[in-house]
């Protein structure tokens, strides 16, 4: 289906963008939507997202995350993506004593392209969009152990041409609030049943400390990918105050020969925010960079009731 959807797009516009597409985000570019960091917390600490027991919702992050949120929550955002690209999500945790309840809903517009003949003509435009649809469920296996799941249905939309499929996550979290020690693994974006198409399947495997005697806290992160490729993610949280952080972050994608970045692009895969948390209500933002493919910014806004 999908390569029938792709024939239909003029062949110009769709190299340049699958080309830039490509180099700034490294995966098959049928299942953007499911590998693009959505949480700006782990967008700005260079992609990490195994690790997270903050309380906050963490968009697509790991599942088992959602058990640490202690009230109502609901939370927006947006990204302003590369090549006119935008993407917009929504999201919301439900606390049920021990056990938490979280949905999703998650979607990217990669605008407008031509439609052509077998002869080159015209005959006019169509969109192109990726939707995500989940429900999750996390909740507390004992003092130190989280353990979460997500159920979701990916679905591609190209002109008339509609596909997708169901897939899920598994995630789970040790976190020790003693000597603020965190160890999270998550598997991402694993088919529900026979697929047309590979998933973008990764597992992610990181570590979050407190460092002593310093308002820093630190994200290392391994991730194996569905090409058999390893990349790495380093993230800091510098804890300038209660309500405010700022937050650095580097991966590995510019020592990646497959996103045809190289290491003369050295800011590749730099990226920062901030966060504000004020009277219950989260503000977020990201930005990181593609090299030579551009810079993409974030923000999203959360309120816990």
């Amino acid at each position: 289906m999908y390569y029938k959807v792709m024939n239909l797009i003029n062949t110009k516009s769709i190299l340049s963008l699958l080309l830039l597409v490509s180099v700034a985000i490294a995966e098959t570019p049928s299942h953007q939507l499911l590998t693009y960091p959505f949480s700006n917390r782990s967008a700005s600490m260079g992609g990490s997202r195994a690790v997270d027991a903050s309380g906050n919702l963490d968009i697509q992050g790991n599942p088992a995350s959602a058990s640490f949120v202690q009230s109502l929550q609901g939370q927006v955002g947006f990204v302003n993506h590369l090549v006119g690209i935008q993407g917009f999500a929504a999201a919301g945790v439900m606390p049920l004593e021990r056990h938490r309840i979280a949905a999703e809903l998650i979607y990217f517009d990669y605008g407008l392209f031509d439609r052509t003949d077998a002869v080159g003509t015209n005959q006019g435009t169509f969109g192109y969009h990726e939707l995500a649809a989940t429900l999750g469920y996390a909740f507390k296996f004992s003092e130190g152990i989280r353990l979460g799941g997500r159920v979701g249905r990916f679905t591609r939309v190209a002109d008339t041409n509609t596909s997708g499929d169901f897939y899920y996550d598994l995630g789970g979290v040790y976190h020790n609030q003693e000597d603020s020690l965190t160890v999270g693994v998550y598997l991402a974006s694993v088919a529900l049943g026979e697929s047309d198409e590979g998933f973008p399947t990764q597992l992610h495997i990181g570590t979050s400390k407190i460092l002593s005697h310093l308002p820093l806290r630190l994200n290392l992160e391994g991730i194996y990918g569905f090409n058999e490729q390893v990349r790495f993610a380093l993230g800091g949280e510098i804890l300038i105050h209660p309500n405010f952080r700022i937050r650095l972050g580097m991966n590995s994608n510019r020592f990646n020969l497959q996103t045809g970045v190289t290491e003369s692009d050295f800011i590749a895969g730099a990226s920062g925010g901030f966060a504000i948390d004020w009277q219950g209500m989260l503000i977020e933002s990201a930005t990181q960079s593609f090299g030579a493919a551009g810079w993409i910014s974030q923000i999203s806004i959360a309120y816990r009731l």
